[in-house]
């Protein structure tokens, strides 16, 4: 092993001679491989001047192995580390036996080393682009500039705005195997390369046309919102600003995308500007008297109008649409609601699609944070510690089940197993991001048309299921998010007899607007953009309502007030309302399909004005420094139960549900250094727990400070308790992300006896 490491050293000194001497690093990249069915001590190879920039899990086919940077300083230290292995200390064990013993190889780090994609490392020799996460402090001197001057000198394509996010500067070249594989011997060697994510043309359904003096009628029905009323912004393809149903409610139509306006694009804006501002807008057309609106619209155009010639990540379009929202008016600062129903198609193999965290995905989970954003001409910085107070809420679509077949979706029988067809597709880049609320759809719309030419065809979801169209996390890894949070309706599809044709219809979609170019002025919208559309405006709805509620609560409150049809749930109770599938089973397919199901206007505005309703807007201290300098988690918060004892004691062993959620943002740490200790992806975590009947305060303060200890990210079964049992998802499964949220099942007696709820921290980075 310490042949290994000299060897290595005296490749990397060799390369340099070579460079220009601002090029230089002063230390190189090693790819440490542990032996088979061991783990490597990652926490050693983050100290004594080492830095673990990425971490490749074993699978079945190779072990666990780590990429660690070495300053040349410190490689004197790491190899008399490995020298002293032989020596024992005074208890019998190898020195250094933690870090050294599990090594079973140290090489020179490659290019397959930094991979983070699960498709293979690009081998041809034409260029290609090339996403390079660069940690500045691995440097005296600034990478970026480094690859900007390499990018120059050997005629790559590099973008010219860089992103900041965490501990690294993200950019993207444009080279070939061999350009990318010269980057290593310097100091922009990246922590990582990974597969860039690029805005694309986007694509519209058709439009339908309806008649013209039902859009004036309702323009003159409509009373606009307050001029501090909450504003949903659009992140899409632009929005008609001309349209006569959108002109009084649109307070801004911008544009990130070189040289061009805030006009829409294709269509997909406007669709879901309708939806978003009134809803499914059968009822309005055809209803008589005044409208009264209660939030506010503005676009951001994202999405080109055409392929542009400098291809932008979708990570740093996102963070300067949302720079450009709220620097438009600055005398006129707004709470809003941000919507996108933009996603990267998922695959096979494409990161993301197991609830990897991502570049565009963690800059939502930054932005949704509060993190800062600082636009200079060449970069783009999401930096500094998150501000609470200017959180932000992201509404994303989960994504959309694309190139439907009949036969995929009803079997010969008739049977529906399109279900099947939507576990199989993974929720898509970024909704996976743990700080966004993210939607999927479902359906009540069954109606097939009467007309000659649908004769035989049915519907292919039955009412309250999910929509054909709707992604699932059911294939994400136990440790990812649970995905979607909620669905809303999102259309159906429809299918002939014979399983030859599949097909939408209006009469399965909702109405929306139209752009308007074409004299059209109302068309349809389906899937999880419908859905996403109609979250935003729930939202928005709810920020009127309670203006005081920051962007987390909001979120909560809609997962709250979420409930799931009958058809979702079918076969999950027994006859006396026990459940009869485990708890993983549960959240497998009824949470990562469905969320928490749908959440309606009615409850989400009424949900504070009933007595047995609590919202807690509270703040604690995860983390303290002890004396000894060593991190220890902070604080917890004991809450009372909202009901009188006397009431529930009184009511003895009928039965009562406690449903509680648990909605916080967390600050993200992109890197692939692995999933655990400092390296976990949250910066903390939050927990609630019930104490048990007849448990003492004192017992329960304990339990919750050993749970909290020993909880550690995904590969800790967290222990259970009896007081743990009367819960639907258990803690288990339910603590999967940023937004929790479970529902306690019990006698009137048993919860006056447990009477308090606590909320703690659980450890993070």
């Amino acid at each position: 092993m310490t042949t290994e490491l000299e060897d290595v050293q005296e490749a990397a000194l060799s390369s340099r001679e070579a460079l220009e001497v601002r090029a230089r690093s002063d230390g190189f990249a090693i790819r440490v491989e542990a032996a088979l069915e061991h783990e490597l001590k990652l926490d050693s190879l983050d100290k004594s001047g080492l830095t673990l920039m990425s971490v490749h899990e074993a699978n079945e086919n190779q072990p666990q192995e780590a990429v660690v940077w070495v300053p040349d300083g410190s490689v004197p230290t790491l190899l008399r580390k490995i020298d002293q292995f032989t020596q024992d200390t005074p208890s019998g064990k190898p020195k250094n036996n933690e870090l050294i013993a599990n090594i079973e190889h140290i090489e020179q780090a490659t290019l397959a080393s930094l991979w983070q994609e699960r498709t293979p490392l690009p081998t041809s020799t034409t260029p290609v682009w090339w996403e390079l996460w660069l940690e500045p402090a691995l440097s005296t001197t600034d990478p970026v500039d480094t690859l900007r001057h390499l990018s120059a000198a050997h005629g790559w394509t590099m973008l010219p705005l860089t992103m900041s996010i965490g501990d690294y500067q993200v950019a993207q070249v444009r080279t070939t195997l061999q350009g990318i594989s010269a980057i290593l011997r310097t100091n922009a060697c990246p922590s990582e390369i990974r597969k860039p994510t690029f805005v694309e043309e986007f694509h519209s359904h058709e439009m339908r046309e309806l008649q013209r003096e039902f859009a004036v009628d309702l323009a003159q029905r409509l009373h606009p919102a307050a001029r501090d009323a909450p504003v949903i912004t659009l992140l899409d393809t632009g929005v008609d600003q001309e349209h006569p149903l959108l002109r009084t409610v649109l307070v801004g139509a911008h544009s990130v995308m070189h040289r061009e306006d805030g006009s829409d694009n294709a269509g997909h804006g406007t669709k879901m500007a309708g939806l978003a501002v009134f809803g499914d807008l059968d009822g309005l057309l055809s209803a008589a008297g005044p409208v009264q609106l209660d939030h506010h619209l503005e676009s951001v155009k994202i999405l080109p109008r055409t392929s542009p010639g400098i291809p932008r990540p979708f990570g740093e379009v996102t963070a300067t649409a949302v720079a450009t929202a709220e620097t438009a008016s600055p005398e006129q600062p707004r709470k809003r609601v941000f919507a996108m129903a933009v996603t990267v198609e998922s695959g096979a193999g494409v990161n993301g699609t197991d609830g990897t965290a991502t570049l565009w995905s963690a800059a939502v989970d930054a932005l949704a944070a509060g993190t800062d954003i600082t636009v200079t001409p060449d970069r783009i910085d999401l930096l500094g510690t998150p501000d609470p107070s200017l959180s932000r809420l992201l509404i994303i679509s989960a994504g959309n089940v694309r190139d439907h077949h009949a036969t995929q979706l009803i079997d010969p029988n008739g049977g529906a197993t399109y279900l099947d067809l939507c576990d199989t597709s993974s929720i898509e880049d970024p909704a996976h991001a743990w700080n966004a609320l993210t939607v999927g759809a479902h359906t009540e719309l069954d109606h097939v048309p009467t007309t000659a030419d649908f004769t035989g065809f049915r519907a292919v979801a039955a009412p309250g299921l999910l929509s054909p169209f709707s992604r699932t996390s059911v294939l994400f890894r136990d440790a990812a998010a649970l995905k979607p949070d909620i669905v809303m309706e999102g259309g159906n599809l429809l299918v002939d007899a014979d399983r030859k044709v599949v097909t939408g219809h209006e009469t399965v979609s909702l109405t929306t607007t139209a752009r308007s170019h074409l004299g059209q002025l109302f068309t349809t919208i389906d899937a999880t953009s419908a859905a996403t559309a109609q979250a935003a405006r729930l939202a928005a709805l709810a920020c009127a309502r309670y203006p005081n509620l920051r962007p987390e609560t909001i979120r909560g409150l809609l997962v709250h007030e979420a409930q799931w049809t009958d058809a979702m749930i079918d076969g999950v109770y027994n006859g006396n309302g026990t459940r009869k599938i485990g708890a993983g089973q549960l959240a497998r397919t009824v949470l990562r399909r469905y969320g928490w199901g749908v959440p309606s206007q009615e409850r989400v505005l009424s949900s504070t004005a009933s007595a047995v309703t609590m919202i807690v807007q509270g703040s604690l201290k995860p983390f303290t420094r002890s004396e000894d300098k060593q991190i220890r988690l902070g604080e917890l918060k004991l809450h009372e139960l909202p009901w009188p004892r006397e009431q529930l004691l009184d009511l003895d062993a009928t039965e009562v549900r406690l449903r509680v959620t648990l909605s916080y943002f967390i600050e993200p740490n992109p890197g692939r250094r692995g999933m655990l200790g400092q390296h976990t992806y949250a910066s903390h975590r939050l927990r609630f727990t019930l104490k048990a009947p007849y448990e003492t305060v004192e017992a329960f303060e304990t339990r919750i400070a050993q749970a909290a200890q020993a909880e550690d990210d995904s590969r800790t079964s967290v222990r259970s308790f009896d007081a743990d049992r009367n819960w639907l998802v258990g803690p288990t499964n339910r603590d999967r992300g940023c937004l929790h949220a479970d529902i306690w099942r019990g006698t009137a007696r048993e919860l006056a006896d447990c009477g308090v709820l606590a909320v703690y921290p659980a450890g993070g980075w």
